[in-house]
C-alpha cells in the first residue's frame, strides 16, 4: 500500500503560479515525426548528458511544470539539466489530424528531441499521461532511463475505462464522465475550445474543476487560466486512445530502474487500485499519497510532490 503523508496539508495550497516567462531562460526545440511534433524547452548551453525530462499531462503543456520548479530551486535543490516538453496536440505542438499519435510515436518524439539535444541519460518526472508515456519509455528503453518519478500517473483505471469495460468506468467515474463529453465536443472542438478558453480567462471554469482540483476556488488563477487554454477536447480523446488495450502488466514488468509515484488522496483519476497493481508490477516502486490535493499534486502541492519524489529533502 502508498504510503500517507502525515502533515502535508499545512503547506499552504498551491502556493505559487505557474509562470511562463521561466521559459524566456530556455531554448527551443522543435522535432516532427509524420504531421505531429513535439516542442522542447531546455537550457541554452548543455551542461550535463544526462537530463531532467518533464512530460506534462492530457490538458497541460510545459508550464504545468513550473511551480515545481520554482519550488525547488527555492529550496536550494534545483532540478538538474531540465527539459520541458509539449506533446502532440499540447501546448506549442501539433497532433496530425490524419494519424493520431500513438503511445510508441510518442516516445519516438521525446526520444528524437532528446538524442537531438545531446542527453543520453534520462530521469523521467511524468503527470498523468505523462506518467503512462515515461512508463513506456522505461521498458523500452532501460539504456537511456535513470529513474522515473510519477505524479498522479495515468494506469490501470484509465486503462480499463478507454477500453470500455464496466469495471474501469465505475472505478473512477469522473474521468469516464469527462472522456464522454471529451468524445462529443471533439467533432466541434475550434468553438468548445473558444468557449473555455473564456471561462479560464474568466475564473468561471472553476465551476467545472472539481475532478482535477481539491480546492478549486482557492488554486491560482494562472492554473485556471492555463487549464482553458489546454482543456482541447480532440487532444483529450487522442491522447486517451493511447491507453486503450495497453498491455501494462507484460510491458512495465520489465522496468528496472527506480520508480516512485504520488497522488492526491482525492484524486478522481487515479485509485489506491492502481497504486496496488504498480507496485505489483514494478516491485521497486515506492508510492505516496498526499492528503489535501487532487489530480494536479505539481501545481496544488509543488512541495510535498517535490519531497514525496525524493526531488528535495522531506518537509
Amino acid at each position: 500500500m502508498p504510503s500517507r503523508l502525515p502533515g502535508a496539508e499545512v503547506e499552504p495550497y498551491s502556493p505559487v503560479a505557474l509562470d511562463a516567462a521561466q521559459g524566456a531562460r530556455l531554448a527551443v526545440t522543435t522535432v516532427r515525426l509524420g504531421g505531429s511534433t513535439a516542442v522542447v524547452r531546455h537550457p541554452l548551453r548543455r551542461s550535463s548528458t544526462r537530463a531532467t525530462v518533464l512530460l506534462h499531462g492530457a490538458a497541460g503543456s510545459w508550464t504545468t511544470w513550473t511551480p515545481m520548479l520554482r519550488v525547488a530551486a527555492d529550496s536550494g535543490s534545483p532540478l538538474a539539466e531540465p527539459v520541458l516538453f509539449d506533446l502532440p496536440g499540447w501546448g506549442d505542438a501539433i497532433l496530425a489530424k490524419d494519424s493520431p499519435a500513438t503511445v510508441d510515436t510518442i516516445c519516438d518524439l521525446v526520444t528524437l528531441a532528446l538524442d537531438e539535444l545531446g542527453y543520453s541519460e534520462w530521469d523521467l518526472v511524468g503527470h498523468s499521461m505523462g506518467g503512462f508515456i515515461a512508463l513506456h519509455l522505461a521498458a523500452t528503453r532501460p539504456d537511456a532511463v535513470r529513474s522515473v518519478s510519477l505524479v498522479s500517473p495515468t494506469a490501470y483505471s484509465v486503462i480499463e475505462s478507454v477500453s470500455g469495460t464496466v469495471r474501469g468506468a465505475a472505478r473512477i467515474p469522473a474521468f469516464t464522465g469527462l472522456l464522454r463529453a471529451m468524445r462529443v465536443m471533439a467533432p466541434i472542438d475550434a468553438p468548445v475550445r473558444a468557449l473555455v478558453r473564456f471561462l479560464g480567462r474568466t475564473g468561471a471554469l472553476r465551476v467545472f474543476a472539481a475532478p482535477l482540483l481539491r480546492h478549486p476556488f482557492a488554486v491560482d488563477r494562472s492554473a485556471i487560466v492555463a487549464l482553458g487554454n489546454e482543456l482541447r477536447p480532440r487532444a483529450f480523446v487522442a491522447a486517451t486512445e493511447v491507453a486503450r488495450d495497453y498491455p501494462a502488466d507484460a510491458t512495465w514488468s520489465r522496468i528496472t530502474c527506480p520508480v516512485a509515484a504520488m497522488k492526491g488522496d482525492r484524486d478522481a483519476f487515479v485509485s489506491d487500485y492502481d497504486f496496488e497493481r504498480l507496485a505489483a508490477a514494478i516491485p521497486q516502486l515506492r508510492a505516496s499519497v498526499i492528503p489535501d490535493c487532487a489530480h494536479f499534486g505539481n501545481i496544488e502541492r509543488p512541495t510535498e510532490t517535490l519531497a514525496a519524489l525524493g526531488l528535495i529533502a522531506p518537509v
